[in-house]
């Protein structure tokens, strides 16, 4: 599934680089709406599970970056579903589901199995790549690909939140994609988290750091298994090899987050 997928999916609504505009390094301007950094997210929750899967698909799948999935074990890449319900943000209140890996720096040194992607994670030289980041709402999508670069495209994503889990599902022009479900009921805090994260666009990658504060945050060994559906992008997540169990899972009952300027630079080879 090309990168460019999540931009040639939608056709009611109009381009993003039609409707925004760079005001400076601190506003920007989102279909005629000013929108300062950072991009304040006043109240959020969240759900997420992380798997092991074929570090070959999953290398092959993201190609076209230039980036470069982490080994953890030979063979093996990590890689997240996510799901967010945005309830107070500077970009609206929407439902957002994502797929990420865990990808060097570019340039980073990739060094012995199992100890070299170790020392990666430690010197902080891991970070989260975006690869799709559908949204329920064109105006966060907009936002989010103008500004960080991120995958983003209206889609069908419906969150069922209690005091007993979260559920994501997501579909894309009715076909369902997958549905993965977590533990809620956590009673952790998370202070001041810096969540570093690529986005890539237009042959460009985009680093933006993510700040996080909450509260309720539930982390466990395992999770359900997702269940996927008839779409293109749920192959491509039967190549990675799911369905399958999370090695482990989480979520956040009450989140808030502070999304600075991006830092942009042309890719290697592009």
């Amino acid at each position: 599934m090309p990168t460019a997928f999540c931009e040639k999916s939608i056709t009611s609504v109009p381009d993003t680089d039609a409707v925004c505009e760079k005001i400076s390094e601190q506003c920007y301007l989102i279909d005629s709406v000013a929108i300062n950094m950072p991009v304040k997210v006043r109240e959020a929750s969240n759900a997420f599970a992380t798997f092991l899967v074929n570090a070959t698909a999953a290398q092959a799948w993201i190609n076209d970056t230039g980036l470069e999935v982490i080994e953890i074990f030979p063979g093996k890449a990590i890689m997240q579903l996510v799901g967010v319900d945005y309830k107070d943000n500077d970009l609206g209140d929407y439902n957002e589901a994502g797929v990420s890996f865990y990808v060097r720096k570019p340039g980073a040194a990739r060094g012995l199995p199992v100890i070299g992607a170790l020392r990666t994670f430690m010197k902080g030289e891991a970070v989260s790549y975006i690869h799709l980041l559908p949204v329920d709402q064109p105006f966060t999508m907009h936002a989010g690909r103008f500004i960080w670069g991120y995958p983003k495209w209206v889609a069908e994503i419906d969150i069922d939140e209690n005091d007993r889990y979260f559920e994501t599902r997501f579909s894309d022009q009715g076909q369902h994609v997958f549905t993965f479900r977590t533990k809620t009921g956590g009673q952790r805090a998370l202070n001041n988290q810096k969540q570093p994260s690529y986005g890539y666009r237009g042959g460009k990658l985009y680093k933006t750091v993510g700040i996080a504060n909450g509260e309720g945050a539930q982390f466990s060994l395992g999770g359900e298994v997702p269940v996927l559906g008839d779409h293109p992008i749920a192959d491509e997540l039967r190549k990675l090899g799911l369905p399958k169990k999370p090695i482990f899972s989480g979520s956040v009952a009450r989140l808030v987050m502070d999304f600075e300027s991006p830092e942009i630079y042309n890719q290697a080879g592009h």
